[in-house]
């Protein structure tokens, strides 16, 4: 599964990078590291690891003299504790193997500003997924509509895979959801695996829809007596 999870890493790195273009921030690669030339759009990562042989020590000369707010350490192998980071979860990594025949699906792909604007303020993240976003082929907003409810994730093509990300759901069971978005990025990227993260909480529905856990990751910021 280390090929899968190194998809799953590279995939999630083209998405942070995507996202953080749209807010006009630019980004950089130094060895076993990725990361931002300013501080990142909430909810995503200063810094990512991108290769289980990074070390700590990289990390921390990869950061400098900059104030990073956050780290995904993409292996769960780093000890940022006494560079006064703290964990604030921990996650896996998780895949699907491409499907070859999509059935219909009852999700849309976003195609306005209204609908977006309608998505982010349901899942409470208003003007961090920008209108740019729409239109572009390696990139899908779905969204499901039930009555007055909305759900929602987003599908990235990228590094020989598709990246879930952003799910949120006021309608659904995890088990029925985690099945219809395998179906709803099959209709959009055909043939293609399916990668992303889930912390453990979720894991159980989620695995039992026919995902695979790849291993760990982890999200360390920047701890209360460091700022």
């Amino acid at each position: 599964m280390d090929t899968y999870s190194n998809t799953a890493v590279l995939n999630n790195i083209i998405w942070c990078g995507i996202v953080s273009e749209t807010h006009g921030i630019t980004h950089n690669s130094r060895g076993n590291v990725w990361g931002l030339a300013s501080e990142a759009p909430p909810f995503y990562p200063d810094i990512i690891t991108s290769n289980k042989n990074v070390t700590t020590q990289e990390v921390v000369e990869f950061i400098g003299d900059r104030n990073i707010l956050s780290i995904k350490d993409s292996f769960a192998n780093l000890a940022m504790e006494p560079f006064g980071f703290k964990i604030l979860f921990d996650a896996e990594w998780i895949y699907h193997a491409p499907v070859l025949e999509s059935a219909v699906s009852a999700w849309r792909v976003v195609t306005t500003e209204e609908d977006l604007a309608r998505w982010t303020a349901a899942y409470g993240i208003e003007k961090i997924i920008k209108p740019q976003l729409i239109g572009r082929d390696d990139v899908k907003i779905f969204i499901h509509e039930n009555r007055d409810k909305l759900s929602g994730f987003i599908a990235n093509a990228g590094a020989g895979a598709v990246g879930i990300s952003n799910v949120f759901a006021t309608d659904y069971h995890n088990q029925n959801l985690w099945k219809d978005i395998v179906q709803a990025v099959a209709t959009e990227f055909p043939k293609l695996p399916m990668v992303g993260y889930e912390q453990k909480g979720d894991l159980a529905a989620i695995l039992s829809c026919g995902w695979e856990s790849l291993g760990p990751l982890r999200i360390w910021i920047q701890s209360d007596e460091s700022r």
